[in-house]
């Protein structure tokens, strides 16, 4: 059998990997329009650290390795133009026809302004093949204006502050990072950003961006001129390519059923190329997140091999490092409880992490009727990703917070403690 995926990031080359395992005598090709494989989401925001420090870094796995590793036929600069279903032959840029058994789509996706091309004064955070054009546009500009306040923008104005650049923050929802926390957990951050000098503009939304000399950001509220804009709103997917051959739901992402087959026997696609299930609603949603694309990938993997297997959907779970705040959230929010067709009641927790200091984590969770976890919102100075995946297999399993605190797990004075410890309180304030 001969599949074909297309896209080299997490979703293909996870697909690639998983399907070699489950099929071991496939011939499994992955093509990849760019000349890497591979590329960290986070890599520009890295680079603006000085996390990272050379072009090499921003790719977690090279095509070499793939190929040598897993015996997967990897085509970089390999662009598909068109598709033909009835003949299952995909086309290639240069004239080139491939034929396959089973194709997968994981095409990823990105920024994308409807009123506004991209140049050397308008860049999207996904441009990091231009890396050197990128970097010289961001040396030579110092008011530069990042469009969206979620977790992309916020990694970028992070990396811009190291670099002393003057950033103004532009989001048409009323708080960052909307979509995954309440307005209270995320209002230390907000303060943390003005007492840097990081000018907000929430609620307030981008019309038009028109480039001259410099770029005039145009929203619903002024008009402001910059060196340099970068677009880290909502991504999305672009498929022009399967329009006419695959079925679309209506925000362009490919219809798929409940195993990822799309309107196409034998054609399937993954991560951001698709709508997932968000567990706690039963809604259909757009979720551009790395833990979604590794589970469809594993998802279609097992379908494929003829273990047929529905994606039972996502929590998800985020969690980040931003101006000093760790944040994680996972499930169900206040805001999106309204969706939830049973009531929903709130709590706030505080939970101490060591012994040795008296450092906490803020923590609000959301829970039905019955007292089962829907959702959790964690934010602390310390790290506290593994309270997150406690809350997220909490969430996934239907625990009530009784049934996590009987959970015998690390216990270690200096560096946990037990979640027995977790009171309850009334208000994040309270200490």
């Amino acid at each position: 059998m001969r599949i074909v995926i297309i896209g080299g990031s997490f979703a293909g080359i996870y697909a690639a990997i998983s399907l070699r395992k489950s099929c071991p005598d496939s011939e499994i090709i992955l093509l990849e329009k760019q000349d890497k494989i591979g590329f960290i989401p986070s890599g520009l925001n890295l680079l603006l650290k000085k996390q990272l420090t050379s072009k090499e870094q921003l790719y977690w796995l090279t095509k070499e390795e793939l190929q040598a590793l897993y015996a997967i036929d990897v085509q970089v600069r390999t662009e598909v133009v068109s598709l033909e279903i009835a003949t299952k032959t995909v086309f290639i840029q240069n004239g080139r026809q491939l034929t396959f058994d089973t194709l997968v789509i994981a095409t990823g996706s990105s920024q994308q302004f409807k009123n506004g091309n991209k140049s050397t004064q308008i860049r999207s955070v996904k441009d990091i093949h231009l890396k050197e054009s990128l970097e010289q546009s961001l040396a030579k500009a110092q008011k530069i204006a990042v469009i969206g306040a979620g977790q992309v923008g916020l990694e970028l104005a992070e990396g811009l502050y190291h670099q002393q650049k003057e950033i103004h923050l532009y989001e048409s929802r009323p708080t960052l990072l909307f979509r995954y926390f309440d307005p209270e957990m995320v209002e230390p951050l907000t303060h943390e950003l003005l007492q840097r000098h990081i000018q907000l503009f929430l609620n307030e939304q981008v019309q038009t961006l028109e480039e001259n000399e410099q770029v005039a950001v145009v929203t619903d509220q002024k008009t402001e001129s910059y060196d340099l804009v970068l677009l880290a709103n909502h991504t999305r997917p672009d498929h022009h390519l399967w329009q006419d051959q695959l079925k679309l739901n209506e925000d362009g992402t490919i219809w798929v059923d409940e195993y990822l087959q799309t309107s196409a026997k034998d054609i399937y696609a993954i991560g951001d190329a698709i709508q997932v299930t968000f567990q706690p609603t039963q809604e259909k949603m757009y979720v551009s997140l790395v833990n979604n694309a590794l589970r469809t990938a594993q998802v279609v993997s097992q379908t494929i091999s003829g273990k047929r297997t529905k994606d039972p959907g996502t929590y998800r779970a985020i969690g980040n490092h931003w101006f000093g705040y760790f944040l994680g959230s996972v499930g169900l929010t206040e805001e999106e409880s309204i969706f939830y067709p049973q009531t929903v009641r709130k709590t706030y927790l505080l939970a101490r992490l060591a012994a040795t200091n008296s450092e906490t984590a803020k923590i609000k969770v959301m829970c039905n009727e019955k007292g089962q976890l829907l959702g959790a919102q964690l934010r602390s100075r310390e790290e506290i990703f593994y309270l997150l995946d406690r809350f997220t297999l909490a969430i996934e399993e239907g625990w009530t917070l009784e049934k996590l605190f009987e959970r015998e797990l690390f216990f270690q004075p200096e560096y946990r403690l037990p979640l027995q410890l977790i009171k309850v309180v009334d208000t994040l304030d309270e200490d």
